[in-house]
């Protein structure tokens, strides 16, 4: 078995769709291909994501989606990975935890102080992955969302 990550493509721009639309079903959101394709081409296309993809044995079964920005109170770069999605039939393979190393490594190689994330209080799975690679709970803020409607 081969497990190797990479920088997406515009070859796997299909596959990353797909992934990307049982990401979002994964969190409630039934959202057909066209707005989930101009949302990964323009995120491609303005550089302002970093997205990896997970082969194994050659073939995509995962993606991460990290978002390069900046903390004023830690006055440096951060990166958020704000999606990290792995096919249901191919969890338990390392393909996770492979691609949030590759994540933290890239993160640090930028320069950036920390890579942060959020996940569903449910999400069980993913909250051992990220403890058991050194991600730790919050515990100095409390994190709000204002949702605009737009």
């Amino acid at each position: 078995m081969s497990l190797d990550v990479r920088l997406a493509s515009e070859t796997d721009v299909d596959i990353v769709v797909g992934l990307f639309r049982n990401y979002l079903k994964f969190y409630g959101q039934d959202v057909p291909d066209g707005p989930v394709r101009e949302y990964v081409t323009a995120r491609r296309e303005a550089s302002d994501s970093v997205v990896l993809v997970a082969e194994l044995d050659g073939e995509v079964v995962g993606f991460a989606q990290s978002y390069p920005t900046w903390s004023s109170v830690s006055l440096g770069p951060v990166w958020v990975l704000n999606d990290l999605f792995v096919d249901p039939a191919i969890r338990g393979s390392g393909a996770g935890r492979a691609l949030v190393r590759e994540t933290c490594a890239r993160a640090t190689a930028a320069g950036a102080v920390r890579v942060s994330l959020a996940t569903a209080w449910d999400n069980m799975a993913a909250q051992s992955l990220y403890e058991s690679e050194g991600f730790v709970r919050d515990a100095d803020f409390i994190h709000y969302a204002y949702v605009t409607g737009a």
